[in-house]
């Protein structure tokens, strides 16, 4: 007994020990994460931004990535810690982008696989609103902020503040807080491999998840929303 005891206790500090780890370089933090599944193209991005401009982020901490590659059956947000060496990985929503008649054409088949990223330029419906993105995933770089309540997204799984401020870093993402889109819970999200339902632009994940993002992720650190089908 006191044997199973020794050995359970060296394989827990090994543990411990590889959790603990030191990313000091662009490198080790590259082939670290590679090495636990993120996918390699999208991490490249976000490492390259995230050293070329620490200045702009006050919580240096984490680096998420939220790969739009992937079916939303995959948990495909990835959230890095750069301290430990950690990843958590959580079910994304994409954006329905609905047209002037109400059809989901950024995801058109609902399969689970996102298409666009922007309407038609020739679209009534989008010189209507000024805005040919209504209700898509914003491709791009982008800042998560401050937290906020919103009694749309209160599921009663996060008490206080339930909701994150993105503010957009690329072109692509300059207008996320103007049209208010941020992180939150929503019950079309599940926690399990099913094709997700649509948001209306935001990185939604499931109900009773946020208490386990929120508090790394907001203060300022590096949000990636990776969408090579829409560059």
């Amino acid at each position: 007994m006191k044997i199973l005891i020794i050995i359970l206790s060296f394989y827990s500090s090994l543990s411990l020990a590889a959790i603990n780890i030191h990313l000091d370089s662009y490198s080790d933090i590259l082939e670290h994460f590679v090495a636990s599944e993120v996918p390699r193209k999208p991490l490249q991005h976000a490492l390259d931004f995230y050293f070329e401009n620490q200045d702009i982020l006050t919580n240096k901490r984490y680096i998420t990535i939220g790969d739009y590659s992937q079916n939303s059956r995959e948990k495909r947000l990835y959230i890095l810690d750069l301290e430990t060496g950690e990843l958590q990985r959580e079910y994304l929503a994409h954006g329905s982008g609905r047209n002037r008649v109400g059809r989901p054409v950024g995801d058109k088949d609902h399969d689970g696989i996102l298409n666009k990223c922007k309407h038609s330029k020739f679209s009534k419906f989008m010189r209507l609103v000024k805005h040919r993105r209504f209700g898509m995933t914003r491709p791009g770089f982008m800042r998560v902020d401050e937290t906020y309540y919103s009694k749309k997204f209160d599921y009663g799984s996060m008490p206080g503040h339930n909701s994150i401020f993105l503010t957009g870093l690329s072109h692509s993402s300059k207008d996320v807080r103007k049209h208010s889109v941020v992180f939150h819970e929503a019950s079309y999200v599940k926690n399990e491999s099913v094709i997700q339902g649509r948001t209306l632009g935001c990185p939604a994940i499931p109900v009773g998840r946020m208490k386990f993002v929120l508090p790394k992720i907001s203060g300022g650190s590096l949000y990636y929303s990776y969408v090579p089908q829409c560059n």
